[in-house]
């Protein structure tokens, strides 16, 4: 053999990575508990393929995960070394390539991590591509294509057309009976450094567990489950981490304030999407259950499960629950962290903790970690349907909103023009949403989950005198990098809408290309697109 083909040889074994996707890794999927029924498609990165897999909503992770990897876009990968930011380094890359809505989900058997070889499986991006999240909120698989945005609203008006949501409570069950229930641990037998959580970027400090749900209970406000990122500290204590003002922090010091010296908690991972999406959105306001919003959701109760050393009850078909204390009078420094902007956070002076009494959990749990600020960390169309029929109850002339995930700070409003200076009006009523840095108003014919059109729109109908106007001091998101003290900060409001004489635009306004060629054959896409559908 010759020392080409040696070295060659030596590249592949210290890479030592497969990728497998649908029919040769339904074996797996059998193994890890995942699947239901073996797949005859061959998984692909550009699309979701048409078969006869089941759509959402799913009451496990484990449902979910067998029902996107059936239907393609996911990459197994047989091991990664995540002390040299492989899993990192692979995810900017793919995002890179296939953007936020298109980059495939990875299902990682086993990482390296501090020094040692552990068995995962580690999942990544799970939420990321459109056709998943449409997965996830029930659209027919028939129904999703290779359209991303488009994808998106389908998702979107899917949950749209349910309406509002009836709250659901849960129903309990056994221990037995519990799949979240399989290995107990308790004191000593406990060392959550033996679970593949990562170290996501070289700047955190330390390894952290980034998608738990920590589940709190407040005599009068009921349970709140939030999704907040929680530092490794040793075998037997982590981080508890919600921003000031949010409703965990809000539970916790409430709680400190009546005179209490520690709260009962638990955090629990590996939740179904739409338990995740209610426990990581505002989609359930302060005093409402998230839990409840779920069930109303998918149409049936969650099912929950007692804790071992409290009263709390908690999602029962969870890949794991950790259970403690977290002292109330007593902080400890926490982060930083790589934040959602992209850009590194600042460490907290004072931050909760939890000391950790009992684990509980499936045998061969799935671990999920969030590369936040790189990839899409849960699905948004039940929070934003929510949110966009509650807006338009107070402002009619709504027509869609959007925040952009790989765009943090841009919010995009279109709205149904009836008057002059009406876009104004409108982006002035919502400027009170502190992560709405840049907010864009367009008319109801921009699709704003198109981000290149709402730019382009920009380019064509804005004028930055005397449509735009700036807020010079008003409250900001904590994370905002370029905020000074992460409190306040400023903001601008762009009309980007059609600007009527009585507002300095043009008389008459000029039509676009494609309006006039719509007016002169109503039909032509229709007939294009059957004439040809191989081509588009």
């Amino acid at each position: 053999m010759s020392e080409n083909s040696n070295q060659d040889n030596k590249k592949k074994d210290n890479l030592d990575f497969e990728l497998k996707t649908s029919s040769d890794s339904s074996a797996m999927l059998e193994n890890q508990g995942l699947g239901k029924e073996s797949s005859t498609n061959e998984g692909s990165l550009n699309s979701i393929h048409i078969n006869d897999g089941t759509t959402g909503p799913y009451d496990s992770l484990r449902e979910y995960m067998a029902a996107i990897e059936t239907n393609g876009n996911v990459l197994r990968i047989k091991k990664m070394d995540q002390d040299s930011y492989e899993i990192t380094g692979l995810m900017y890359k793919l995002v890179d390539k296939y953007g936020w809505l298109g980059a495939p989900t990875l299902i990682i058997e086993k990482v390296k991590v501090d020094g040692n070889w552990m068995e995962g499986p580690v999942i990544v991006n799970q939420y990321g591509l459109a056709g998943h999240e449409a997965m996830a909120v029930g659209v027919s698989i028939n129904e999703i294509n290779d359209n991303q945005v488009d994808n998106f609203k389908k998702a979107l008006n899917h949950v749209m057309s349910m309406g509002e949501i009836k709250l659901i409570q849960p129903i309990e069950i056994t221990k037995e009976d519990a799949p979240s229930k399989e290995i107990i641990l308790k004191g000593d037998e406990i060392n959550v450094l033996d679970f593949p959580f990562l170290k996501s970027n070289p700047g955190d400090n330390g390894r952290f567990i980034n998608t738990g749900n920590l589940v709190t209970i407040d005599p009068e406000q009921g349970r709140n489950v939030g999704t907040y990122r929680m530092q490794i500290k040793g075998p037997r204590k982590i981080g508890i981490n919600p921003e000031k003002g949010q409703d965990g922090w809000k539970f916790l010091m409430g709680m400190k304030e009546k005179g209490e010296k520690v709260a009962q908690a638990a955090v629990v991972l590996g939740t179904d999407p739409i338990v995740f999406a209610m426990s990581s959105s505002k989609t359930a306001r302060t005093g409402q259950d998230e839990l409840e919003f779920a069930g109303g959701f998918k149409g049936s109760p969650i099912e929950v499960v007692k804790c071992e050393d409290s009263e709390i009850r908690v999602p029962a078909n969870v890949e794991m629950i950790i259970e403690g204390e977290i002292p109330l009078d007593d902080m400890e420094v926490e982060g930083p962290f790589g934040e959602m902007y992209g850009y590194m956070g600042l460490p907290h002076e004072e931050q909760f903790y939890m000391d950790i009494k009992t684990i509980t959990h499936r045998k061969n749990p799935l671990f999920v970690n969030q590369f936040t600020g790189v990839t899409r960390g849960f699905i948004t169309s039940p929070y934003e349907a929510n949110s966009t029929m509650g807006l338009r109850k107070f402002i009619p002339e709504i027509v869609n909103f959007h925040g952009p995930p790989d765009l943090t700070g841009y919010f995009f409003i279109s709205i149904d023009k009836q008057k002059p200076h009406q876009a104004m009006e409108v982006a002035e009523k919502l400027s009170f949403i502190p992560i709405a840095k840049i907010m864009i108003v367009v008319d109801k014919d921009v699709n704003v989950h198109n981000p290149r059109e709402v730019l382009a729109t920009v380019a064509a109908r804005w004028q930055p005198h005397p449509n735009s106007k700036i807020i010079k001091e008003i409250e900001s998101f904590r994370l905002d990098p370029s905020s000074q003290d992460r409190k306040s900060g400023s903001k601008i409001i762009i009309d980007a809408t059609r600007q009527w004489p009585e507002e300095n635009g043009p008389e008459p306004y000029p039509k676009m290309n494609r309006e006039h060629l719509v007016e002169h054959d109503p039909e032509i896409f229709d007939w294009i697109e059957k004439k040809f559908k191989d081509l588009i």
